[in-house]
């Protein structure tokens, strides 16, 4: 594995380092210069991040009620 490829591994592990790469991609976005072309990619790649997001939230959701459920279930 190349550094680029555990660089980008490590920053899409957590939910903070993808919320950084989407507000990335929003300044991208806002860029008055910006290309159609780019302009997809930008958006097609922050909510692809932002899906990632969603996903590890639940992971963690799932976790917390396993948790909870060694000792009582708790709604949150």
């Amino acid at each position: 594995m190349g550094m680029e490829e555990e660089k980008k591994e490590t920053s899409e592990s957590n939910i903070d380092g993808l919320l950084a790469q989407v507000e990335e991609c929003i300044g991208r976005l806002e860029d008055p210069q910006i290309s159609l072309e780019d302009s997809f990619r930008y958006y097609e790649e922050g909510v692809r991040k932002l899906k990632l997001c969603g996903e590890k939230v639940e992971q963690i959701e799932k976790k917390m009620l396993m948790i909870n459920g060694q000792g009582e279930l708790e709604d949150f």
